[in-house]
């Protein structure tokens, strides 16, 4: 089970505060827990939300092509995730604005049930400060220009661009028997796939895409140490998607690289059987989602809510070696949300004669 401490650490400390000026200031924020996500929003002294006065300008990998909005409810932040931001405080002389947190735990990408600054006791959010930012009082000069790119080389994926014939890897994250594990899932062959084939235990997944193709996958690993299956040639640039079919949302980080989050889509999971591990009805895609402007730049780790399916793409290149993908949580990594992949160059690949996983 997750961990859930009352109270939040800021740079080791309980309910801190720093002084700032009336002027912008850029902070950099790391979520470091080992399992609660935040969605943090900055009220004034009346309570109310400051959504105008803070921008984001990066992610995890970097800076974003131009600034961004925060989302309405606030800057969601899950375990290893980072966000780089700008805060204009010269509107708040003199004030004390609190940091809050409204996320509750565990999180499942549901809005808030408590008013910002409110605890959540149903949810195990005990005390919702943050920190404290105390405003000085008098002017300073402030002659800051934001540019309007913030970055020359960003640039936005599309499933467009993704070279023909690039690899696309499925994994479903499945809770069973009290462990969270990592389903690597291949189409089934035939003789798997056809109805009532295949012996009693094993595992089969069905899942009917936005075009509305089923397509059988069998199981290929649940546990840290079962068999290698993913071989990644140097350099090439693979589509992975991950299908959530547990409550909970999990931070899904890829060793190695920086991604982008192609498209977020909703799915009906009522037809898997988390008993048994298969699916009695296949897991249907039910609507397109959407990625907020934050979630648009170049990541290492990205939430994937309940009933969701989260496409990435990334290029795999700077070394070649054994390398991990897992969920970020620490205590779900732990039991048993973590599985390897290998990068290698694509000529010793191709003399692997690896089957198609």
């Amino acid at each position: 089970m997750e961990f859930f401490g009352p109270f939040t650490l800021v740079n080791g400390t309980i309910w801190p505060y720093a002084d700032v000026e009336a002027r912008r200031y850029r902070l950099r924020l790391l979520n470091g827990a080992n399992a609660r996500t935040f969605r943090l929003m900055l009220l004034d002294e009346a309570g109310r939300p400051i959504h105008d006065a803070i921008q984001q300008i990066g992610t995890d990998g970097g800076l974003l092509g131009a600034p961004v909005g925060l989302p309405q409810d606030g800057l969601v932040l899950a375990p290893a995730e980072r966000a780089d931001l700008l805060v204009d405080f010269r509107r708040y002389h003199g004030q004390r604005l609190i940091l809050v947190n409204s996320a509750g735990a565990p999180f499942d990408g549901q809005p808030p049930t408590q008013p910002p600054g409110a605890p959540d006791l149903a949810n195990r959010l005990a005390d919702a400060d943050v920190m404290q930012f105390r405003v000085a009082a008098r002017s300073v000069d402030d002659p800051f220009v934001l540019p309007a790119a913030l970055s020359s080389s960003y640039r936005r994926l599309t499933l467009e661009q993704i070279p023909t014939g690039a690899a696309r890897r499925l994994v479903a994250l499945v809770e069973q028997d009290g462990m969270l594990l990592l389903y690597e899932l291949a189409p089934a062959p035939p003789d798997l796939a056809a109805p009532g084939a295949g012996a009693p235990d094993e595992q089969l997944i069905s899942v009917t895409d936005e075009h509305g193709v089923t397509t059988p996958f069998r199981v290929t690993a649940r546990h840290f140490e079962d068999t290698v299956n993913w071989f990644v040639a140097y350099g090439a640039t693979e589509i992975w998607r991950f299908l959530n079919l547990t409550e909970d949302t999990h931070p899904m980080h890829v060793h190695l690289v920086q991604f982008q989050a192609l498209r977020r889509d909703r799915y009906n999971t009522e037809g898997f059987d988390a008993a048994s591990g298969r699916s009695v009805a296949p897991v249907a895609y039910a609507a397109q989602g959407a990625l907020d402007a934050n979630e648009l730049g170049w990541k290492d780790t990205v939430r994937v809510n309940p009933g969701e399916m989260v496409t990435i793409a990334a290029t795999f290149e700077g070394y070649t070696g054994r390398y991990m993908y897992h969920c970020h949580i620490l205590e779900h990594e732990d039991h048993d949300m973590m599985r390897p992949f290998v990068v290698m160059p694509g000529a010793a690949l191709e003399a692997m004669d690896m089957p198609d996983m």
